[in-house]
């Protein structure tokens, strides 16, 4: 029987899956998503209809894909319940859709084709604080969503999902050396999880991004990991939070 599951396969996410199964506040977290986002709730648009819902689930059992089934119950993948969970990171520019933006340049100042932020009154506190701060480096006033994943009904492929978009301050900063030496998305995951789980635990709701060789520095690549504090959470006594968020990734 040939096997074509819809998302690529994940290898070796036997220590990720055992991290969070020994987490019992990331098991709440994972059920409470799955749970929120089952498609009988009246908050989500149920657009596939019933025939492809039928033939999306013979589809997934045929080809033992979970994360086919999951998309017919719930909207999301695995490795979205996952990363909707607060759980694991998510992936910088996943599918090809920048995620996150970033609106402004080095200096805090809007980047020309987002100048109609200059009005927003969270950037205008965001640019007062940014300018007292000691070390700007690598933050930014910047947009970034949630997302999920569904069915194009009339082609029965998967499309991203956006979910929430949020306005905040985004915080890059390079990771240790050792999560390179990880080949697959689940490893990377789980060499960070550890992490991730303390800065959620320490600044709920944050999104975390996280990108393999995907940080540019004087011809150099490294890993990266991109700390998003929503205004609405984190603008009010937000230096505190980013030197909170600076502590956790390198362990001060």
């Amino acid at each position: 029987m040939s096997e074509k599951t819809m998302f690529p396969r994940e290898d070796h996410t036997e220590m990720l899956f055992q991290k969070i199964l020994n987490d019992p506040w990331a098991c709440d977290r994972l059920m409470e998503t799955f749970n929120e986002n089952l498609v009988y709730n009246d908050e989500f648009d149920v657009s596939l209809p019933a025939e492809k819902f039928a033939k999306a689930l013979f589809n997934a059992y045929t080809n033992r894909d979970l994360s086919a089934l999951l998309m017919c119950l719930c909207n999301n993948t695995v490795f979205d319940l996952l990363r909707n969970s607060y759980i694991i990171p998510y992936r910088f520019n996943a599918d090809g859709h920048q995620n996150p933006i970033i609106m402004t340049d080095e200096h805090g100042n809007p980047l020309p084709e987002y100048k109609h932020i200059s009005h927003d009154k969270n950037y205008i506190h965001f640019h007062e604080i940014y300018n007292d701060m000691p070390d700007k480096k690598d933050i930014y006033y910047a947009q970034a969503y949630r997302y999920s994943h569904t069915y194009d009904s009339e082609h029965m492929t998967p499309t991203q999902q956006v979910i929430v978009k949020h306005d905040g301050i985004l915080l890059i900063r390079e990771l240790p050396d050792t999560v390179k030496l990880k080949e697959t998305e689940a490893e990377a995951y789980s060499a960070v999880w550890d992490l991730m789980i303390q800065i959620e635990k320490e600044l709920p709701m944050a999104y975390v991004f996280y990108g393999q060789d995907s940080l540019v520095e004087n011809d150099k690549r490294y890993d990266e990991i991109g700390i998003f504090l929503r205004s609405s959470h984190f603008l009010k006594n937000l230096e505190k939070h980013v030197q909170k968020a600076e502590a956790i990734i390198y362990g001060k």
